[in-house]
């Protein structure tokens, strides 16, 4: 037969928490139906929003779905007192812990166990004597009581950390939206105006260099009309289907020079036509590979832009995109190459400016005149004439 105090114990079982082995405080109980101090609870699942295991039998669950079980809350702290009161009546009917608890005694004043037998217990008798177990339950209340307060405070730090975590997040979602207002607006166009001052006297210095410059007419790609004095070039072929890049090379007609130049300075003056794509430049021959140096126009729905592209030896490709112009029509380009000093400058005849000088460079091999016009032929094409 199970005896009283086996059946004391087992419901003191049931009243303590599994995680702290203390009797219920606040008692919690999860969906599983087991229950935990409240604050146990809190401490092994700090975030509201993230899902735990339950101690005992591991069912997942959240804080989210807890319930507070008052009653159970009330039977703990019963069983606590009654636990108190049955222990000083139990020592009540010991006679042997009785007369041991007559001579052994705990004075608070000084700290210390008092033996009522010894002779110097009488330096104690103005001291007020407590039974010891009842001293140490006094301490352990007062620590439970402190370690609740701590467990309280604890508690308070977690739902503070957990406010501002959501607080950080609110303010995120704020900026977040803020970005996304900015990145959604259009961008403003605008034109950028610019101012070119010419420089006088250029043109004159730099015709004392000019040279004598024709087509090649071996070197025409399919589709070039060259004139007979080898002055000027058109491309009078049909449309060609080409890709939609005109960056490309393979979108241009291509003509080399006749002369080629390995010393000295060298200029001559070329008119572009205003109405379709054209390049004009220097080049070590017809592989793209090589040496390369040309200015150029590429269309866009705004118009022709000019650019300035180099190559040398792989080096650098496609680069000092320097020039801009809407308005190409009846543009006379000089070209002066230095060969020795490795200086290669564009320039517009008519308003005597500077166009683009490329960085100086060296040169090894002999450097051709290089020519070509668009493949997208318009309606009025025009020629692209080098000035005798």
């Amino acid at each position: 037969m199970t005896s009283c105090q086996d059946l004391s114990q087992d419901f003191e079982k049931e009243l303590i928490c599994s995680i702290c082995k203390e009797y219920f405080t606040n008692p919690m109980s999860t969906t599983c139906g087991h229950s935990f101090c409240n604050i146990c609870l809190i401490i092994s699942c700090p975030k509201a929003s993230t899902p735990f295991s339950c101690p005992e039998c591991k069912v997942v669950s959240s804080l989210r779905d807890l319930r507070a079980n008052m009653r159970l809350g009330k039977l703990a702290d019963i069983a606590k007192r009654l636990r108190c009161h049955c222990l000083r009546n139990h020592e009540q009917h010991d006679k042997r812990e009785i007369q041991e608890k007559r001579h052994k005694q705990f004075s608070v004043k000084d700290q210390s166990q008092v033996c009522m037998s010894c002779p110097q217990s009488e330096e104690h008798e103005s001291y007020t004597l407590y039974c010891k177990d009842e001293v140490a339950e006094n301490f352990k209340e007062k620590i439970q009581e402190s370690v609740n307060i701590m467990w309280r405070k604890a508690e308070h730090v977690v739902l503070q950390i957990a406010n501002e975590k959501l607080k950080y997040a609110q303010d995120m979602k704020e900026v977040l939206n803020r970005n996304e207002s900015v990145l959604q607006k259009e961008i403003e166009t605008f034109s950028v105006k610019m101012t070119i001052h010419s420089i006088p006297g250029i043109i004159t210095m730099l015709l004392k260099f000019k040279v004598d410059i024709t087509l090649n007419y071996n070197t025409a790609s399919p589709g070039l009309i060259i004139s007979e004095d080898l002055k000027s070039v058109k491309y009078g072929s049909t449309q060609d289907h080409v890709p939609n890049n005109s960056e490309r090379f393979s979108d241009f007609a291509q003509v080399l020079g006749t002369q080629s130049f390995i010393t000295r300075r060298c200029y001559w003056e070329v008119e572009v036509p205003g109405n379709t794509g054209w390049f004009v430049g220097i080049c070590k021959g017809l592989s793209l590979n090589g040496d390369l140096f040309v200015l150029m126009t590429i269309e866009n729905p705004s118009g022709y832009h000019l650019f300035a592209i180099g190559q040398q030896n792989q080096f650098y490709s496609k680069v000092h995109v320097k020039y801009c112009r809407m308005d190409l029509s009846q543009l006379i380009l000089g070209v002066f190459l230095d060969y020795e000093r490795g200086e290669i400058s564009f320039y517009n005849v008519g308003k005597r400016y500077l166009i683009f000088s490329f960085p100086t460079t060296s040169f090894s091999q002999p450097l051709q005149p290089f020519f070509g016009l668009s493949k997208k032929v318009l309606t009025n094409d025009g020629f692209l004439t080098i000035y005798p």
